[in-house]
């Protein structure tokens, strides 16, 4: 599975899919905020434990499934509408990235959950 993990973004007509080495909510927090960093806005947000699915971006351009595969390993999914936005979402993958490694905390300093 580690060549999976590495960062290999496989692309199955017009869905996009790479692995990470994290529990599937920390995948979520990082694809929101890297969302909201990149200026693409969230129109629906349907959290719940086993899996997240968000549509983003002007006419439900992305389609996000966030879905656990196994203990701490998930999958990010980005469906997208039209084929010149690819380098977009492969944009959004790089920008998860770099957001994994961020911890939010609130007022008190305790580490902040599901946001």
């Amino acid at each position: 599975i580690s060549p999976l993990v590495n960062g290999v973004i496989t692309w199955i007509n017009g869905e996009g899919h790479k692995y990470y080495a994290n529990d599937h909510h920390t995948i979520y927090r990082a694809t929101k905020r890297s969302l909201l960093k990149l200026g693409v806005p969230i129109n629906k947000d349907e959290p719940s434990d086993d899996r997240y699915y968000i549509k983003a971006g002007n006419n439900d351009r992305f389609k996000i499934n966030v879905v656990p595969h196994e203990e701490n390993i998930s999958r990010l999914s980005i469906r997208v509408n039209f084929m010149g936005d690819k380098d977009y979402a492969e944009l959004i993958y790089q920008e998860v990235d770099k957001q994994l490694g961020i911890i939010e905390f609130d007022r008190n300093g305790n580490p902040v959950r599901r946001n």
